[in-house]
């Protein structure tokens, strides 16, 4: 699943700092996790809203953390998501990918071409901010529709025909600034505080590694309608945590 927030740059990793930066930035850490005891628990932190009172479980799909390793020197840098979000992140992922393969070179250029104009502009002109330029081409391939809707046809089929096997897992990235990147797949409902202490533990105690579990998560805990759809279907929800689109 790809990271919603633009927060993850891959500059130095983490683990190349010598020891002592290391531990300073488990110390502070620690205190972050402490002040913040009374919001997150005690076993972890982030700069994200948890728990939000009103906020349907549609919209607490995954969620961001930080919390200590088992040494004094490794921080883990966590995004956790339910079964069901890395259910529809593999159903996009392959209907886009057969999409992209019915397009042209040419046409692949014109579809995906990153165009930005100006959004805003200062007293004298000069641009302030800029926003992304949308263009909806339609496709004899894709039976007169735009790549966009397309696609979304295809997530509908895929999930009915041939959905894909999730695993619970924990999967490894030792390439982030910023501590340890783990990426976290739960079969739950929605993300919570629970959901999250549950998950380090069983981290912990599988020694800190990577590890997928034996057998898939069952088809009818797994969604029978995209992620699109099942979102239309539910009040628009603004507050707290971003949501992905």
């Amino acid at each position: 699943m790809k990271h919603p927030l633009g927060r993850r740059r891959k500059l130095r990793p983490f683990e190349s700092l010598s020891r002592k930066k290391r531990g300073n930035s488990v110390v502070r850490l620690r205190q972050r996790i402490l002040q913040n005891k009374n919001i997150y628990g005690g076993m972890f932190t982030s700069h994200l809203v948890l728990n939000e009172p009103g906020r349907p479980p549609l919209y607490n799909q995954w969620f961001d953390f930080f919390f200590l390793g088992q040494d004094k020197f490794t921080i883990w840098n966590a995004f956790i998501f339910t079964a069901q979000a890395a259910f529809w992140d593999e159903v996009k992922d392959l209907a886009s990918e057969r999409a992209r393969k019915m397009l042209s070179s040419e046409e692949r250029e014109k579809e995906f071409k990153f165009e930005m104009e100006p959004a805003e502009f200062d007293a004298w002109g000069k641009p302030l901010t800029y926003s992304m330029i949308f263009r909806d081409y339609t496709y004899p391939q894709f039976n007169g529709m735009t790549y966009r809707d397309y696609c979304r046809q295809l997530e509908r089929e895929i999930i009915i025909s041939e959905p894909p096997a999730i695993h619970e897992s924990f999967k490894l990235d030792h390439g982030y600034e910023y501590g340890i990147g783990l990426r976290i797949v739960v079969d739950a409902e929605e993300i919570t505080q629970s959901v999250i202490e549950q998950a380090i533990l069983r981290f912990k105690e599988l020694g800190e590694t990577d590890w997928q579990a034996a057998t898939p998560v069952p088809r009818e805990r797994l969604p029978l309608k995209t992620e699109h759809d099942s979102l239309a279907e539910v009040e628009p929800w603004s507050p707290g945590l971003p949501v992905r689109e």
